[in-house]
């Protein structure tokens, strides 16, 4: 019977420490929450930086998704604290109004007035076939709605609502004050198409034909599913149509702050210069962090493919207009096509995204993540412009700063395809040999202005390039 007895304190004594051993080991797959699970395995096989995501046992998995997710994220993913990986909750009750796109159809930046405080919206285009349309145009000052002036809070009413009235005021550049001040009546919000090919135009000149394209996001089609690749579809018919045998060529991205790597590659198999289309070129490279495979490249497939490409250019340079909002796919065009043609940037210095993200969702359909998963690289494997190009013609977009980067200047602001626009024309110049402005250096990359205009555009800035997995 003693001997019975001390088997069983044995027995105890060994479960009681095989229990506390087991608070110390990390959790198999089957202990973690479903979710939690999800986020942990998909960020461990593709996240760029994954080799810094801590150890099981240094990890919460009690914690809520969005906080368990921002703890697997690297230093180095986006800048001055903000990452560029996010995650986000796609639930019934929240799905419709992420995939909104009710809005009154313009974009507009933010200027705050010294020593008044004043906040004005600064109307940079207004979409065709919008409840603004007609009513706002580029240039027009926003200063209040509803018959109260303009808050940081209110501004963001502008995005769309209720039918409303929005006080407008236009610029004197000459005497320097704002006049005609009115009250403009807006339809309430609604869809609107939002067609990326917002301008198309070419100017004629004695001895050549310069083709321009305002290009406002990297959107294969009208509809987010895989098939619909409307707007692709038309800059291929731009490019055996209007831009046929165009001599020089004028792409504004201005306000492209990104989108789908595909129509990136689009736009660079039309402007490339046709020999390097040749069938074993490889222009374009995905650097992935991929300790199971030792494969630290990718390479895509050629894109000397007619169904592609439309019809190619033939360009021996390319004038790119560029802003503080200009980002990730606009940069990785500018990229790709440096090392095979004349890439010459007009404007401001551009974000900085050298950086690729795809999306993840869910089983349940609850979540979708939209991890950094790769770098862009162009045929000389460069990658390293994370403070952005900076231009060879450095102006402000839409205003003149001094050197502390205050706005200085508000001059007239065209509309887009405007010969006198300030962008397009410097570029126009520099085509007819008239250009008699500065050149900047390229190689300077620090931003014209010291804080960046606020602007509508910021709530549709893409992570990095969007990288579609098949």
């Amino acid at each position: 019977m003693k001997h019975i007895t001390y088997l069983l304190f044995l027995f105890l004594y060994l479960f009681l420490n095989a229990c506390d051993d087991d608070k110390n080991e990390p959790k198999e797959n089957n202990d973690r929450p479903e979710t939690i699970a999800w986020i942990e395995d998909t960020m461990r096989e593709h996240y760029f930086w994954r080799e810094e995501i801590k150890k099981a046992d240094a990890l919460n998995y009690n914690a809520t998704p969005n906080a368990f997710f921002t703890s697997l994220l690297s230093s180095k993913d986006g800048k001055n604290g903000n990452p560029y990986s996010y995650i986000e909750n796609i639930s019934s009750t929240t799905r419709g109004a992420i995939r909104s796109n009710y809005t009154y159809g313009f974009e507009f930046c933010i200027v705050t007035f010294s020593p008044s405080m004043e906040i004005g919206a600064c109307v940079l285009y207004v979409l065709p076939d919008s409840p603004a349309s007609g009513k706002l145009k580029r240039g027009d000052w926003i200063f209040g709605i509803n018959d109260k002036s303009l808050t940081e809070e209110s501004v963001k009413t502008l995005f769309g609502g209720e039918a409303a009235k929005f006080t407008v005021a236009n610029w004197d550049p000459i005497v320097k004050i704002f006049y005609e001040s009115e009250d403009i009546d807006i339809d309430a919000a609604r869809a609107v198409e939002d067609n990326p090919i917002f301008h198309r135009d070419i100017f004629e000149r004695p001895n050549k034909k310069i083709g321009y394209l305002v290009y406002n996001h990297f959107t294969a089609g009208k509809e987010d599913v895989v098939g619909d690749t409307t707007y692709d579809d038309e800059l291929r018919k731009l490019s055996n149509s209007i831009f046929s045998e165009v001599d020089e060529f004028i792409l504004d991205l201005r306000y492209n702050n990104g989108g789908l790597l595909t129509s990136a590659q689009l736009l660079c198999a039309i402007f490339t210069p046709f020999d390097k289309l040749s069938v074993d070129f490889l222009w374009l490279q995905y650097k992935y962090n991929d300790p199971s495979t030792r494969v630290p490249f990718k390479v895509n497939e050629t894109l000397r493919n007619g169904a592609l490409t439309g019809e190619n250019l033939n360009l021996k340079r390319l004038y790119v207009l560029v802003s503080s909002m200009s980002a990730s796919s606009s940069e990785a065009v500018i990229n790709l096509l440096d090392p095979f043609m004349d890439v010459i940037i007009i404007g401001e210095t551009t974000v900085g995204k050298n950086v690729g993200a795809s999306e993840y969702e869910s089983d349940d359909k609850t979540w979708k993540m939209h991890p950094i998963i790769c770098q862009i690289l162009n045929a000389d494997k460069f990658a390293d412009y994370t403070d952005g190009f900076q231009p060879h013609y450095p102006k402000g977009e839409a205003f003149d700063y001094d050197k502390d980067g205050y706005i200085v200047d508000i001059p007239v602001l065209y509309e887009l395809g405007n010969e006198n626009e300030r962008l397009l024309k410097i570029a126009l110049e520099l085509i007819d040999n008239s250009y008699t402005g500065d050149q900047g250096t390229r190689s300077l990359r620090t931003p014209i202005s010291k804080e960046k205009v606020a602007s509508s555009l910021d709530r549709k800035a893409t992570n990095g390039v969007v990288i579609d997995i098949e």
